[in-house]
């Protein structure tokens, strides 16, 4: 299999587009159609319908485009792991949700690093479904989602729960006051939402919204307001007197989960490192 093809495949399948394809990848227009015509002949199907403005994915094409993308990302970590000194015995390739690297994951990798095991590892944020979906084909070894997975051979490990509470900007609010001095609503998923209306069914729009909550946590240090976070990350701020605790607010639990295949070869390795999780 080209390597060079499926990846040109995937740059048509994205821009529709012979030429704009060839000009992404710095290759002239005919070096993209032979390639493409190659992978056609070798998998004796049609991918693309050319149509003069028109260019689409046959259905043989859109099976193809999530093989060619786990295929360049098993690639991808197939150069990464050759090319390691000898002293690497394992690589471990991880994905989270942006916000439980903000809670605690990027702690938890600092205390991985120290650990001065002969390790390399990836780490990067990704959404719920593409890290399932890596886990499934193999190209991630270990995932951080807020629930756990439903798929066939995966192992779904829970993690210490997320406390969220509400901090303000102004010492000893009210919840009311804290809500009106401008709240933040901060997406910590439909578990949340759902127990959160149940409890505020007067609280609506807000005037800002947002999925990470390091924004309203950064908001809160500079402007009055409040808002529903995770205790691990305003616990410095507290500490300095920078925000503070609505002591009479109720206090939200957030499940959270490390998910890997049951058959991963490193399963042993993945326990040990999040144990303290």
């Amino acid at each position: 299999m080209d390597i060079n093809a499926l990846k040109t495949f995937l740059e048509v399948a994205k821009t529709r587009h012979f030429g704009h394809a060839a000009e992404n990848l710095f290759v002239s227009q005919s070096t993209v159609s032979a390639r493409i015509k190659a992978l056609e002949e070798g998998l004796a199907t049609e991918l693309f319908v050319r149509e003069r403005s028109n260019i689409h994915l046959t259905k043989s094409g859109e099976a193809l485009v999530s093989h060619a993308k786990s295929i360049l990302t098993l690639w991808g970590r197939a150069c990464h792991e050759v090319a390691m000194p000898e002293d690497v015995l394992h690589t471990l390739t991880i994905g989270g949700l942006s916000g439980l690297w903000d809670i605690s994951l990027q702690d938890w990798l600092a205390n991985v690093s120290k650990m001065d095991l002969p390790l390399a590892i990836t780490a990067d944020t990704y959404g719920t479904s593409t890290m399932i979906k890596q886990i499934m084909s193999g190209s991630m070894d270990l995932a951080f989602v807020y629930d756990a997975a439903q798929g066939l051979n995966l192992i779904s490990q829970p993690l210490k729960t997320i406390r969220l509470r509400l901090v303000s900007s102004c010492d000893s609010d009210s919840i009311e006051s804290a809500f009106n001095s401008g709240f933040i609503n901060v997406n910590w998923g439909l578990n949340f939402a759902v127990k959160f209306a149940a409890q505020f069914p007067e609280i609506r729009a807000t005037r800002l919204t947002t999925g990470l909550g390091r924004i309203a946590l950064n908001y809160l240090k500079n402007n009055v307001g409040s808002a529903y976070l995770a205790e691990p990350s305003v616990a410095s701020a507290i500490a300095e007197g920078q925000l503070f605790y609505v002591e009479d607010a109720p206090i939200f639990e957030r499940k959270a989960y490390a998910i890997y295949h049951q058959d991963n070869e490193k399963a042993d390795l993945i326990q040990m490192l999040i144990k303290d999780l």
